[in-house]
């Protein structure tokens, strides 16, 4: 029997909040806010023993000059407070776009046995698209959660094309009522 695991990943407030630096640099958000409130029907669906919470510790400018986001102590790195989560669950840090460059995610997937990815988080075109490729090529199960997942609005063309790109690579797209009509 498939044992699956719901992975939230980059809920800070540097993707999520209105004022942080993602939302800063895109004009509207309105998409990241309706992504966060089916996150949250995800999490109380799966609840804290299905779930784990990836969240980013990036260094200064390393994207480019000027370009810091989910810095260690600041307001950016913080799980935004409308992600309903308290400290019954997983947290787990990465330190690039992909959940799979943690050492700590890796270990979690083989205690637990896991073999199947149901992909909720931020931002599409980047952490998503790349814990979801590096799930296909090691051999998981993914799930990508098309409501689940987000991005600026200026920029709703790149979420569409990781989607393409990810269900041509195996990935199966749904949206959060594959799982929550059951609930």
């Amino acid at each position: 029997m498939a044992k699956r695991l719901l992975v939230v990943i980059d809920p800070q407030n540097d993707f999520t909040h209105p004022e942080g630096n993602y939302a800063t640099r895109h004009p509207g958000t309105r998409q990241i806010e309706a992504t966060k409130a089916k996150i949250n029907q995800l999490l109380r669906f799966f609840g804290s023993h299905q779930s784990v919470l990836v969240r980013s510790n990036y260094r200064p400018g390393q994207f480019g000059p000027g370009l810091s986001m989910c810095i260690p102590n600041t307001f950016g790195h913080e799980i935004d407070a409308d992600i309903q989560v308290d400290a019954t669950w997983t947290i787990l840090t990465k330190t690039e776009h992909s959940c799979f460059s943690s050492a700590a995610f890796l270990k979690f997937l083989t205690e637990e046995r896991i073999d199947t990815l149901v992909l909720s988080g931020f931002l599409a075109e980047y952490c998503v698209r790349q814990t979801a490729t590096d799930a296909l090529q090691l051999g998981y199960q993914v799930f990508v959660v098309e409501d689940g997942i987000a991005t600026g609005d200026d920029v709703q063309y790149r979420k569409q094309q990781v989607l393409a790109a990810l269900k041509d690579s195996g990935a199966a797209i749904v949206d959060s009522g594959h799982f929550l009509r059951h609930e």
